[in-house]
């Protein structure tokens, strides 16, 4: 078994429909970095869960239709039973992973929930690794809602789901995952500065970015395919005339990150607080 104590650890944690899938993959085909073939493991936070309830009755689910699918070969079912078996066991977690990497400077997973973190879980995760790295995506506010309620919800026309704007953010699924100001938070208190990554969405699919986030991870820059999309929702767009009342739902996710991040924030968050001006 590897020794993890000269690797560093890598742990995307959000947010959802950000670009954490693509991120995910590009990680995966690193030769540096070695990825759990599980994107999102949902180990952290659900470490107390009983075994008869989520997530474990998702990854029996998952566990059976790759069974199915493969004959319970491969890389992607020997993990998922892995996972199954480490419950909530702190050393199986490490153990999955001193089982898998070999020569990789840098090992992880991403899990958008995880954004959804308070600080105690986070110190738990920073006081069981000697070199951590944490990744955080945030996409604009709107275009992230938007997208997420087009993958999650049912509905038979788009004036349907956008009926749904009115009260959408009554719901912790969708609220809880636009709180970027909840999540920078409780990273900021937790790691240093060094140990957090922050890139966004709409500037994510470039050289650029990626170089700066291999810089970040430790590792060497490798071209992408940045035309790739993955994991992406129904494409219906959002009327204009909804835009700004949505943005306003908004302001203060707006305003938090524009406060701390100034200029690198994308053109398009600024055009849409201008809405509302």
């Amino acid at each position: 078994m590897t020794d993890l104590s000269k690797r560093t650890f890598l742990l995307g944690v959000g947010a959802h429909k950000a670009g954490t899938t693509w991120l995910h993959y590009y990680l995966d085909h690193h030769p540096q970095v070695y990825m759990s073939p599980i994107k999102e493991m949902h180990f952290f936070g659900c470490r107390f869960e009983p075994e008869n309830a989520w997530p474990y009755t998702r990854f029996r689910r998952r566990l059976r239709e790759r069974k199915a699918q493969t004959g319970g070969k491969g890389r992607t079912f020997a993990a998922l039973r892995a996972r199954l078996r480490m419950g909530g066991d702190m050393k199986a977690y490490r153990r999955f992973f001193r089982w898998r990497v070999q020569d990789q400077r840098a090992f992880g997973e991403i899990t958008p929930a995880y954004a959804l973190l308070d600080t105690k879980e986070l110190e738990f995760i920073r006081s069981r690794f000697e070199t951590v790295r944490v990744i955080f995506l945030m996409r604009n506010p709107v275009d992230r809602l938007w997208s997420h309620m087009r993958f999650s919800e049912d509905f038979d026309t788009i004036d349907d789901l956008e009926a749904r704007l009115d009260t959408i953010l009554t719901k912790p699924a969708y609220s809880e995952r636009v709180d970027y100001a909840r999540t920078i938070q409780n990273l900021q208190q937790v790691f240093a500065p060094e140990e957090v990554h922050f890139e966004f969405y709409e500037n994510l699919f470039s050289g650029t970015a990626v170089e700066r986030l291999c810089h970040f991870i430790g590792i060497d820059f490798q071209p992408a395919n940045y035309k790739k999309r993955l994991n992406v929702s129904t494409k219906l767009p959002l009327s204009p005339l909804l835009r700004p009342k949505v943005v306003a739902d908004l302001r203060d996710q707006y305003e938090f990150v524009l406060n701390r991040f100034g200029d690198a924030v994308p053109q398009k968050w600024h055009d849409d607080l201008a809405l509302i001006a």
